[in-house]
């Protein structure tokens, strides 16, 4: 038996497994993904003669990287209601406990077609109109004007905690700085706060008959995100998978296909950014900002690492920021600005 079959059958009265369809047998998937910014182990949970999985179960993949799950915990807890008017899904939280040093996450799991490149470029309007639809529903958590030091918290503050753990890198700092000069107006901006994803892209989309979105993997969110950051993002994805876009360059030349001027996703971008009440001439500024502010996750994704092996951290931060799309959009926004 599995650590994670173990620790559902220790729980399976008390988060009420039955009610999943889970008897006395089930079927456990494990999903081991081997990227380095991958920080957790994944286990699909089938019910018995069943084809779909019912249950996602995630563990840390090191002992005492807690966070991410937990984050993602206390997300699904505030998003169910949020977004059920929409049609829009997200999982429900089924637990958490801690094991040892361990903190383990019990979700519901969606299920749905995967909204793939392939899928995207069959349909590129289609996948704009699900994302945005999305995006729009998630809440604002924050008005603008009580959504004081934003600009602090959101993007400062991740910047200077990846020049912390990328050490002395000439580039990265200044990347940085170049990036705070083009942001001084948004820095003066008020600004509500938003439900944020972070990564609104394949894998963690699902498309459900009728073309509701379906959106896993809430590990990177935030409860007082930036407006615009989770479309942007998407818009990203979508216009890579349209292009069939998977080498560096050419994923720049579709970021220019989407946003450079006359760019088809500044249309969707900016009557978003209207819903929400930010100024249109800021859309420039919060593009920049998006690829600042994700590539700036990799502090935390990559921490771990760092601490266990001080020696090498710095070196592993500045590869893996040189292997990050979400960098090269970065410094390439930056650039053209």
């Amino acid at each position: 038996m599995s650590f994670i079959d173990e620790f559902l059958r220790d729980h399976f009265d008390e988060f009420s497994l039955d009610q999943y369809g889970l008897g006395k047998q089930w079927e456990t998937l494990l999903l081991t993904p081997r990227f380095a910014t991958s920080r957790h182990v994944v286990a699909l949970v089938f019910p018995s003669r069943h084809s779909e999985p019912a249950l996602v179960v995630k563990v840390p993949r090191q002992p005492g990287d807690n966070s991410g799950v937990r984050r993602e915990a206390a997300m699904l807890a505030q998003l169910s209601a949020a977004v059920r008017d929409s049609g829009a899904g997200v999982p429900r939280l089924v637990g958490i406990r801690d094991v040892g040093p361990y903190t383990v996450l019990v979700e519901t799991a969606l299920t749905g077609l995967p909204l793939d490149p392939r899928t995207v470029a069959a349909d590129l309007p289609a996948a704009v109109a699900t994302g945005a639809a999305f995006v729009g529903a998630l809440p604002c958590t924050q008005p603008a004007a009580g959504n004081v030091d934003w600009y602090q918290r959101a993007v400062a503050a991740p910047l200077a905690a990846l020049e912390r753990l990328a050490g002395p890198d000439a580039r990265t700092n200044e990347l940085v700085g170049r990036t705070h000069e083009l942001l001084a107006p948004l820095r003066r901006s008020q600004l509500p706060a938003v439900i944020e994803h972070g990564d609104l892209s394949h894998p963690n989309l699902l498309v459900k008959p009728g073309g509701a979105l379906q959106v896993m993997d809430w590990e990177r969110s935030l409860t007082d995100g930036v407006p615009g950051h989770d479309l942007v993002f998407y818009l990203q994805y979508l216009s890579e998978s349209s292009e069939q876009a998977f080498a560096r360059e050419a994923q720049m030349a579709a970021f220019d296909k989407a946003f450079g001027k006359g760019g088809w996703a500044l249309e969707p971008l900016s009557r978003h950014l209207g819903m929400r009440g930010v100024d249109h001439s800021l859309l420039p500024l919060l593009v920049i900002a998006t690829w600042a502010r994700s590539t700036a996750t990799l502090a935390d994704r990559l921490a771990q690492e760092a601490e266990a092996d001080p020696t090498q951290g710095n070196g592993k931060v500045r590869a893996a920021l040189q292997a990050d799309r979400d960098f090269w959009l970065w410094r390439h926004v930056v650039e053209a600005a």
